[in-house]
């Protein structure tokens, strides 16, 4: 709750700052683009470590975004991608006594979005558009889970163990299309609601669906954890209210925030639950191109059963279940548009 009511603040700020100040210059019509790429990196070797100094560490990671946008009379079509990755190692030597297999490489995030929206403005000088909205969620890599031997997300099967990953490209990803109507008082803001949109969870891998686990429909008696019945394909129809927003403020516009919320209800299942996808970004410019962003996402999604945090458990983790997942990352980025 607090984390979310401070990503509620930091909107209210940007759109308090930003009626302050003139209206933005119109963005000219053909195509807008800009692409960003960012990297965090943190390394420690320890050589005859003192006792209690710690242990080895090399930690990997960044960010890509980028958009393309096109505005031309009174069409508009606005596409964006950001993918997040990174993976950090622990330790040195291999994992037990006896073993062969190295320390393995641990995957701390990854994750994969697109969206698009093209809009049809409904009167030359209004603000109203017809519009058809899409989205995709899912990961780039494998994700593999050894319980028995060492705990964390890996990217690789490292011992050769013969185990289907837990989760990989398509397995799962939940897409969303929807028809509505898109607002855009200023070119900052954009508020789209569509009454009847459609959202899929994928689990195309049948081994990762058999678990059950990722919101896609599964029946009959489980034996460690896997079903003997499940689908692939959980589709469902609903609506979609979702509000982008984007600033810059301060000397030279220095500082930036954008915010992307997305809300859908199930009109099939709990249509009062409603599912939340919400990304945030705040960014501060060391210069033009070279930046400092902070990604903070908060997701809820009333189908899919998370790993819920407990730091009084091993690992952190105490079991599945359906809470909302929060994740943030922080990255030095270079970044144009062109």
């Amino acid at each position: 709750m607090y984390k979310a009511s401070l990503f509620l603040f930091l909107l209210l700020l940007s759109l308090n700052l930003s009626a302050q100040k003139e209206e933005a210059e119109e963005i000219p019509e053909g195509w807008d683009r800009g692409a960003g790429v960012g990297f965090d990196f943190a390394q420690l070797l320890q050589i005859n470590p003192k006792q209690g100094a710690g242990q080895n560490r090399l930690g990997l990671g960044g960010a890509f975004d980028g958009f393309a946008n096109y505005k031309m009379g009174r069409k508009a079509w606005d596409n964006t991608i950001l993918w997040q990755f990174a993976v950090q190692r622990l330790g040195a030597g291999v994992i037990a006594q006896g073993a062969t297999s190295k320390i393995p490489f641990q995957k701390t995030i990854d994750e994969l979005r697109f969206g698009s929206k093209y809009g049809y403005k409904i009167k030359p000088d209004g603000k109203l558009y017809y519009s058809v909205n899409a989205t995709f969620l899912s990961q780039l890599t494998p994700t593999y889970q050894f319980p028995d031997l060492y705990s964390g997300n890996f990217v690789s099967d490292f011992i050769d163990s013969g185990r289907s990953p837990r989760s990989k490209f398509l397995s799962p990803a939940t897409m969303t299309l929807s028809v509505g109507i898109d607002y855009k008082p200023t070119e900052r803001l954009s508020i789209f609601y569509s009454p009847l949109g459609g959202k899929f969870i994928v689990v195309a891998n049948d081994s990762i669906a058999s678990r059950g686990v990722h919101g896609n429909e599964v029946s009959g008696e489980p034996t460690d954890g896997i079903y003997p019945e499940f689908q692939n394909v959980d589709a469902q129809i609903g609506s979609l209210l979702q509000f982008k927003y984007k600033v810059t403020f301060g000397g030279e516009d220095r500082f930036g925030f954008s915010s992307n919320l997305g809300l859908y209800s199930n009109y099939l299942d709990s249509p009062q639950n409603v599912d939340i996808d919400w990304q945030n970004t705040v960014s501060f410019a060391f210069t033009e191109n070279l930046h400092l962003n902070i990604f903070i996402n908060a997701f809820y999604d009333d189908d899919i059963r998370v790993q819920i945090t407990d730091y009084s458990a091993p690992n952190g983790v105490a079991g599945l279940g359906k809470r909302i997942s929060i994740t943030e990352q922080l990255v030095i980025a270079y970044a144009r548009s062109f």
